[in-house]
């Protein structure tokens, strides 16, 4: 008994030293790396995004001729005399529509198809005067103010200039336009000398359809500038664009078909329209 006693005590003493030594002995260290974090999922998502969105504003529109046309022929002095004035802007008209937008790192790729109606406006005016007496005159003013709706397929690439909230930007793109109605309103003044008694008159606005005076298609180059705020996942853009028509919009086989037009010695330039559009979108 005393034998087993001696050799419990003894391995119990063996196992205490054992362990004490193994607490003893240094742990093995190993080098710690820095870790980069992974890209967030919301930063991917901010680097490209689609938007869809409404758009609406207002815009004026001049047209720049080409080449001139008269319903008259005068045989004793130069047509240039009665030739048309185009109204600088002069008009305003409106617009509206939809945003489709991929953004991608500061770039964004934009078609914006929409409604839109341009409206430009020139003078011209008439004198006859009687061979016999030069104080009999007759002097008739025209002031003719045209109404075109458009569908409208522009496709803009923006560029933001900042990554912030506020982000101003600016755009150029190309457009295609497709005429879908075109009214033509005219307004007579003038002064009659012949009676013996100089007498100012109006007349009432003769409005007509013009459809057939213009071409179906209209196309162009345009570019601008603008600013974007985002409020959460909604942003509010404002911009400024100018348009610049590359192709004349008057159907010269039908100049001279309209006989309402023809009576007032009208006949439609071969222009090209430029635009000032200002719009709002959300």
């Amino acid at each position: 008994m005393n034998k087993c006693i001696l050799a419990l005590v003894a391995g119990l003493t063996l196992f205490c030293s054992q362990s004490m030594a193994q607490k003893k002995k240094k742990r093995k260290t190993y080098p710690v790396y820095a870790v980069q974090p992974r890209p967030s999922e919301n930063d991917r998502f901010l680097q490209t995004q689609w938007w869809l969105g409404f758009k609406a504003g207002a815009n004026t529109t001049t047209a720049s001729p080409e080449t001139r046309y008269s319903g008259f022929s005068p045989v004793n002095y130069e047509p240039t005399s009665n030739q048309k004035q185009y109204e600088d802007f002069g008009a305003l008209a409106g617009h509206a529509g939809l945003e489709i937008t991929l953004y991608h790192r500061g770039f964004s790729f934009s078609l914006q198809p929409n409604y839109r109606r341009q409206n430009f406006i020139y003078t011209n005016s008439y004198e006859w005067a009687e061979s016999e007496n030069a104080n009999n005159t007759l002097v008739l003013n025209y002031k003719q103010s045209h109404l075109l709706d458009y569908i409208e397929i522009p496709f803009f690439i923006k560029y933001d200039l900042t990554q912030t909230k506020l982000r101003p930007f600016v755009q150029v793109g190309a457009y295609y336009a497709r005429l879908v109605g075109a009214q033509k309103s005219v307004e007579i003044t003038g002064v009659d000398m012949a009676s013996g008694n100089s007498s100012d008159f109006e007349t009432q606005n003769l409005i007509i359809g013009a459809e057939d005076v213009f071409i179906k298609s209209s196309t162009g180059i345009a570019g601008g500038v603008g600013v974007s705020y985002d409020v959460w996942n909604v942003r509010f853009v404002f911009d400024a664009t100018y348009r610049y028509g590359l192709n004349t919009i008057a159907d010269a086989k039908n100049r001279y078909a309209t006989n309402q037009l023809a009576s007032i010695g009208d006949a439609m330039d071969d222009v090209e329209l430029r635009n000032i559009s200002i719009s709002l979108g959300c």
